[in-house]
């Protein structure tokens, strides 16, 4: 089992069986940062959120351009990537002669168990718990997934995010593990997603023979049209079923946890328009990286930078959080939103210069070596031997077609 990057590829040939893609660990390393940043105001509430300080300026630039960038986006990627990462842990323990569905199962019980729930306990935005979930709805179709027509899984995910709105607009919502739940129909849509995007990348390429995979291009415009038709959604919801407010502007009929009344089509069509809006993200943002690296320039020098940070995903998600916990808890309600966001900027400058030096020396990060162990029932060999050691950033970024498949089964979200 290899856990160092590959070689640089050319668009004409594969990296071998046990190589990694370079540009999924890069777009897991953006999606990261994007998570990190729009949790850091919630982690621990901002002077602006709980009204001890009024948004100047400049604070409501930053804040609204980071949350149209980033919100619900860098989430929906980090799930799609989720999908295809199960594919290549899948392919790998085949390939090792193993259980494919029992160690799939045993991976996302102990992320969920070991990782999600404690970190559910501290922080209600916890995103861990119910990716496991959700993957443990997922692993026993994997084999459905992966046979047949590679179009197959995006007729799951059809299938998935069309009964989201009917379980979001109907099912009871009154605790934080039952909007874990019910985000489980639109989650597994993201995942098989993923895993349509993981056949394709081990299918047959649709570009010029030596020539770069127009994929990528067709992601970015798929993506920005999803989101036109996520915000038109969005607007459809609010023109047919708008809040009534009375004569102080005080919505009509709340509840009594001050909510107002939940109309199930209004939920319908914020759920849809969400998920459109996600996953027209997601794909946007993937396509363009994909797209950057493979032109193999400066720009791609430096997105390469991230791919260490990529491949240690678990250790900065909960991290993060405790270094949030640590330096702003004391002080809730008080900080700036402007000072939550460069705090946010600055762990993840750290942390990335941290994964660059880690990962010359080390296979896995240290979250990530204590997953895979649990995993697999053993403790895995953890240092790279002198020889092994990758370079953090190789001299040209790999140029990936259709057919650079890799293997992503490191521990990652």
């Amino acid at each position: 089992m290899n856990d160092s990057p590959t070689a640089p590829v050319t668009a004409a040939e594969s990296p071998p069986s046990g190589g990694r893609v370079p540009f999924l660990d890069v777009a897991r390393a953006l999606a990261m940062i994007g998570v990190v940043l729009m949790n850091a105001p919630t982690v621990v509430f901002a002077a602006e959120r709980v009204g001890e300080r009024a948004p100047d300026l400049v604070t409501s630039v930053v804040d609204t351009a980071l949350s149209v960038l980033m919100s619900g986006k860098a989430r929906a990627l980090l799930m799609v990537l989720l999908g295809a990462g199960a594919v290549f842990a899948w392919r790998a323990a085949a390939r090792r002669g193993g259980g494919p569905l029992v160690l799939m199962l045993r991976r996302y019980l102990v992320l969920g168990v070991l990782f999600g729930a404690p970190h559910l306990w501290v922080f209600s935005g916890d995103i861990l718990t119910h990716y496991a979930l959700t993957a443990l709805v997922l692993a026993p179709l994997m084999p459905l997934l992966l046979a047949g027509s590679r179009a197959r899984p995006l007729y799951a995910a059809a299938a998935a995010f069309a009964l989201a709105p009917v379980v979001d607009a109907f099912a009871p919502q009154t605790h934080e593990l039952a909007v874990v739940v019910v985000l489980v129909p639109q989650t597994l849509g993201f995942f098989c997603v993923g895993v349509w995007l993981a056949r394709r990348l081990e299918s047959g390429p649709d570009a010029p023979p030596g020539g770069p995979s127009r994929l990528p291009l067709r992601l970015v415009v798929l993506g920005l049209g999803g989101q036109v038709l996520g915000m038109v959604t969005m607007f459809a919801a609010d023109l047919f079923f708008p809040l009534e407010l009375d004569a102080d502007g005080v919505p009509v009929g709340l509840g009594p946890d001050g909510m107002p009344p939940r109309e199930p089509g209004s939920d319908m069509l914020v759920s849809m328009g969400g998920a459109l809006m996600g996953l027209g993200g997601a794909l946007f943002y993937l396509g363009l990286v994909w797209w950057v690296m493979n032109r193999g320039r400066t720009s791609a020098r430096v997105l390469t930078g991230l791919a260490p940070l990529g491949r240690m995903t678990l250790t900065a998600y909960l991290g993060s959080t405790l270094v949030f916990l640590v330096v702003m808890g004391p002080f809730e309600g008080e900080v700036p939103l402007l000072a939550q966001y460069g705090l946010a900027m600055a762990y993840f400058v750290v942390v990335a210069l941290a994964a660059r030096w880690w990962a010359r020396r080390f296979r896995l990060g240290p979250l990530e070596w204590v997953w895979r162990s649990l995993t697999l029932l053993r403790p895995v060999p953890m240092r790279l031997p002198a020889d092994d050691a990758p370079p953090a950033v190789p001299a040209r970024p790999a140029r990936l077609t259709e057919t650079g498949s890799g293997r992503t089964d490191a521990p990652h979200m």
